[in-house]
């Protein structure tokens, strides 16, 4: 072991390979912990280079010999640390970040600097999930954050990750979700596109969905680039369709993500901020936002659903993003398929204009890119939805989505090529009268029952919907499983759980 002046050591690494993942844990000899005064769980700062992270202690009396430090595989991956080089500790002091926590559960105000200071040391994972948990609870309560603490958490988000440049103007659509199916961005993308205008589109996998639009656009192309890809792509179609989590934007992000999704709860003024930081490291400057509202959507409440509306133009203007906020009523799902294969050939089937294409899919997704192209006031003024239209029936946006899974590496395909799972049950109607509505989460639990969005075959096909009358026999939906396993496990599901609401 050599001392220094500074109160930090320096140890030997002995590498470790096992990889733990987050927080950093490394391994001392407990004749050197009681050297330091050292015990287990204490923190220390690693600093490597230019670069410094915290590592959590564990000891041992023969794993690691005096004067040597147990490292493992990952963090010793990250910072490109070879064993037996020397690594400096220094003993860690409290971290602005901390204290700016500490602040703000005594409910005072926070500035800029102080919540940089938080989301930095979130992304560079100096605070661990019990700290990120204690400073998220206000967001759960819109009257312990001012409107400035939103914005400045908003901006934190964005400049502690990567921010990307594409010109002006840039495009997007972003809708709150909730509904299964909905798969509109895909043909939004490619009538905005075929226009000449810039829609650079990252979206998410699926959490506790049937399928993301990233993990639907999987089906017909890869979605993970870099940036440089990203903009490469871009520059020869106008767009693309990218999974966001292969970027490092709003990096933050991330890590709050499984702080809530363990709590099983995400309040708006978190879900705006993570939109926005997004829409803004992506360099948006026109944004259209759906915001779906029913009783089995993620948005119930037209109430809460206002609230959203106002909160997204007031971080919208902060930003200087031009926004258009559409609430739109949610009574079941939207398009005939849901999880990953139906959805894309759902998509598919409109861009190629089938005959047994999803109507209500169209509709809405001529309706969200009309009100974009009119945001965006290429056209004359409420001519949006004719020439969104108009993309579709000659051909323009699918001639521009066959540009897209080429310049992404996939292969263009018909929409009855898609793979569907080989496994297929019929389920019929006990009874005559009219479907009043389909409650979506239980729908889409019977989805991911059948395997998606990991099996990309998976999924199920209504063959009836929100209105139509249907007779007692007919049927209602069709069962989609890679295995007679999940089928069995989907079917169970369908006997418990009430899915269609038939008067």
């Amino acid at each position: 072991m050599i001392k220094n002046n500074k109160l930090s050591f320096f140890l030997k690494v002995k590498k470790i390979d096992i990889l733990t993942g987050h927080p950093w844990i490394i391994i001392l000899n407990e004749k050197d912990c009681h050297h330091f005064g050292i015990t287990a769980g204490y923190k220390l700062v690693l600093k490597w280079r230019n670069k410094e992270t915290e590592v959590v202690v564990d000891t041992t009396t023969s794993l690691v010999k005096g004067g040597e430090v147990g490292m493992f595989s990952d963090i010793l991956k990250k910072y490109h640390i070879q064993e037996n080089e020397l690594a400096e500790f220094s003993f860690s002091e409290k971290p602005n970040s901390l204290k700016a926590i500490h602040k703000k559960l005594l409910g005072e105000t926070l500035t800029y600097e102080e919540i940089y200071s938080v989301i930095k040391d979130v992304v560079d994972y100096r605070l661990n999930d019990i700290d990120m948990a204690f400073f998220s609870a206000p967001l759960f309560n819109e009257k312990s954050l001012s409107k400035e603490e939103i914005y400045y958490l908003t901006k934190a988000f964005c400049e502690t990750g990567e921010i990307l440049k594409f010109g002006y103007p840039v495009a997007d659509k972003h809708s709150v979700g909730g509904l299964p199916g909905n798969r509109v961005t895909p043909i939004i993308v490619s009538i905005v596109a075929s226009y000449d205008v810039i829609i650079p589109k990252t979206s998410s996998r699926a959490i506790t969905s049937a399928a993301g639009t990233a993990d639907t656009f999987e089906a017909l192309a890869p979605v993970g680039f870099s940036s440089d890809k990203i903009k490469e792509i871009v520059k020869k179609t106008n767009a693309c369709l990218v999974w966001g989590g292969s970027l490092k934007l709003a990096p933050a992000d991330d890590r709050f993500i499984k702080v809530f999704y363990q709590l099983g709860i995400e309040p708006y003024l978190k879900m705006a901020v993570s939109v926005m930081s997004k829409k803004i490291a992506m360099g948006v400057t026109h944004l259209v936002l759906d915001i779906p509202v029913g009783p089995t959507a993620k948005i119930f409440d037209s109430r809460q659903a206002k609230k959203i509306k106002t909160l997204f133009l007031y971080l919208s203007d902060k930003f200087g993003i031009k926004t258009k906020v559409l609430i739109d009523k949610a009574v079941g799902p939207i398009g005939r398929g849901i999880g990953v294969g139906p959805e894309a050939r759902d998509v598919l089937r409109v861009l190629q204009q089938k005959p047994d294409r999803p109507t209500d899919l169209e509709k809405k997704s001529i309706w969200l890119a009309g009100n974009l192209l009119d945001l965006l006031g290429i056209f004359d003024k409420g001519a949006g939805q004719k020439m969104a239209k108009e993309s579709l029936i000659n051909g323009l946006a699918w001639k521009k989505m066959q540009e897209i899974i080429l310049a992404q590496g996939g292969k263009v395909v018909d929409s009855e090529k898609i793979k569907l799972g080989k496994e297929t049950f019929c389920i019929k109607s006990s009874k005559t009268g009219v479907i009043e509505s389909i409650h979506n989460k239980n729908l889409v639990e019977v989805v991911r029952l059948l395997g998606s969005p990991e099996i990309k075959a998976a999924g199920v096909y209504l063959n009836k919907t929100v209105g139509e009358q249907i007779k007692r026999g007919e049927i209602l939906f069709t069962l989609y499983a890679p295995s007679p396993e999940r089928l069995s496990l989907a079917l169970g599901a369908v006997k418990k759980l009430e899915i269609f609401r038939i008067v």
